[in-house]
């Protein structure tokens, strides 16, 4: 009984902290949506895309993966369908889209926890990891686009279809509360469905934790850390952290307070965790998502491109941890 409520605790501990900085980030980004504001970003994103030869389709996706990945994806692949991308730029377009979030993780998630829990130094080197990703991948695009397509001269800017026309009968001005409604309305789903979804894990993982029921998973881990010399209480954080790295990164700051790992072990075996979480998320959640919006072909090229330039990107900080720190 006491595994089970402990689980319970720690979990609405933490659904309430991150539950609300998932509501800030999400509705605040789709409210800048609503209010039509999206537009005035297109200095941003537009200078992306024409460096890569995209078309403005695609720079108009990227910013929407600000809000909402899935959301950018969905509109990249409607884009493809309505013939007004090659199935190259959307492929270029489906990874630009994924590099938002790894800077956008910086201020929903790497500040407001890994920070607290990891302390300053070893939080920077959690986000040269992210960062470094999403240089990889905008350096990607840019270059294979000036290689492989070539500059497009569009008739028309997908950015002006944003603007509503006062010939539209729709085309009526909000009040302050209708936004925040149609806000609410447009994100509800999503919300309740990531806050559940994030309770729901967050919940099974503290529980196998508590129970002991991770002990096999922690049998096939043992080697790997022997190979860099941890000690063996790391092994429990790099097995939770391919469930959930919030519950990792918490269980390794626990470690840390108590002066069982150092502050270089702690980190090499989080990044050992992330090196084998990402082919098991990428499996379990990313690929099945991305095949179902673009397509088998361009579902797995985008999903093995992404996959392996957030291996990169791991490989090469930890490489750096091991020499310099």
């Amino acid at each position: 009984m006491e595994p089970l409520l402990y689980s319970l605790e720690s979990t609405l501990s933490l659904v309430l902290r991150m539950g609300s900085i998932m509501f800030i980030s999400l509705f605040g980004i789709e409210l800048f949506m609503q209010m039509g504001l999206m537009k005035y970003l297109k200095p941003i994103g537009t200078p992306v895309a024409r460096l890569a030869n995209l078309p403005s389709e695609s720079a108009l996706s990227f910013l929407a993966a600000i809000g909402s990945m899935i959301a950018a994806h969905t509109m990249a692949a409607q884009f493809r369908a309505d013939h007004k991308m090659s199935d190259q730029e959307l492929l270029l377009t489906g990874v630009l889209n994924t590099v938002p979030f790894h800077f956008k993780e910086t201020l929903t998630f790497q500040l407001p926890v890994v920070l607290p829990l990891l302390g300053f130094q070893l939080c920077m080197i959690y986000i040269a990891v992210f960062w470094l990703t999403g240089i990889l991948k905008i350096g990607f695009v840019i270059l294979w686009g000036r290689i492989r397509l070539k500059p497009r001269t569009e008739s028309e800017n997908a950015f002006d279809n944003l603007e509503c026309s006062p010939m539209d009968r729709n085309c009526l001005p909000r009040s302050f509360k209708q936004l925040i409604k149609d806000t609410w309305l447009s994100r509800k789903k999503m919300y309740l469905r990531m806050v559940s979804l994030l309770a729901g894990v967050t919940f099974f993982i503290q529980l196998l934790m508590n129970s002991g029921l991770l002990g096999w998973l922690e049998a096939l881990i043992a080697p790997l850390t022997s190979i860099f010399d941890l000690p063996a209480a790391v092994i429990g954080p790099v097995s939770t952290y391919m469930f959930s790295p919030t519950v990792g990164i918490t269980y390794m700051s626990n470690l840390m307070n108590q002066d069982a790992v150092t502050s270089y072990q702690a980190i090499v075996s989080l990044l050992i965790g992330g090196l084998l979480m990402i082919p098991v998320t990428r499996v379990r959640r990313t690929l099945p998502r991305y095949t179902a919006i673009y397509g088998l072909k361009s579902g797995f090229a985008i999903c093995g491109l992404t996959t392996g330039f957030s291996i990169l990107a791991r490989i090469v900080i930890l490489f750096w941890v091991l020499i310099f720190f």
